[in-house]
């Protein structure tokens, strides 16, 4: 018998399936790492967990903030939160008070 004829033979019906297994792998390939695939998936999950945790932070410092505004508004103000401010930017202290002054470094 002639081996190339029998060769030929053997793998007449390989052509499709071998086309098909191409496709899935690459297709699959780039389905776990492609732009879209599901490792970047995972990782812009982590990013936006990390941004909502910032983002909650900054709302809650904005909120603490807009308190202490409206407690310095005309309409009503924080005697205490005044007297904390005025003391702060004028450099006055009591004579039972103990100043401790910090270094500006």
């Amino acid at each position: 018998m002639d081996e190339p004829a029998t060769l030929k033979r053997a793998t007449r019906g390989l052509g499709f399936p071998l086309v098909v297994g191409a496709l899935v792998i690459y297709f699959g390939y780039f389905a776990i790492n492609g732009n879209h695939g599901l490792v970047n998936w995972i990782r812009l999950n982590h990013e936006i967990e990390l941004k909502q945790a910032a983002l909650d932070r900054i709302k809650a410092e904005r909120l603490a903030l807009e308190h202490r505004v409206r407690l310095l508004r005309p309409e009503s103000v924080d005697p205490d939160l005044l007297e904390e401010q005025a003391r702060a930017r004028l450099g006055l202290s009591g004579p039972d008070e103990v100043v401790i002054m910090k270094d500006k470094r």
